[in-house]
């Protein structure tokens, strides 16, 4: 899997390319905890080229949402297509998680939201 950081005034967007599987998870994991310690902003994970996912990634995904939470800070995902949509759809994640057809829709939510936590 590739990921693509790209800080933004409102937000970081993080692109996930390919397959993030249980390979993934360590690095993923790695990059996210040296972003989180300067972050001041929420982020959004952009999935349009994100071709699959496995549950480890999940929960990767899930230990992601509660790090940024524990800091007053928000994720949003976007562009859900192919089998991750479908996998957050079976396993009900779309439930615990923000989802967006768009990344600007995503990137709007978190400039709408002053301090970057969850929304009222």
């Amino acid at each position: 899997m590739k990921m693509n950081w790209e800080q933004h005034k409102s937000g970081a967007v993080l692109r996930l390319t390919g397959e993030f599987t249980i390979d993934d998870s360590e690095s993923m994991r790695r990059r996210c905890r040296q972003w989180m310690e300067e972050a001041r902003t929420g982020l959004v994970i952009e999935c349009s080229e994100l071709e699959r996912l496995d549950s480890s990634a999940l929960e990767t995904l899930i230990w992601l949402q509660e790090e940024l939470e524990r800091r007053g800070l928000s994720m949003r995902i976007a562009s859900l297509q192919g089998q991750p949509a479908i996998t957050f759809s079976v396993t009900r994640l779309e439930r615990r998680f923000q989802i967006h057809d768009t990344i600007e829709d995503a990137a709007r939510q978190l400039a709408g939201n002053r301090w970057g936590g969850q929304a009222a």
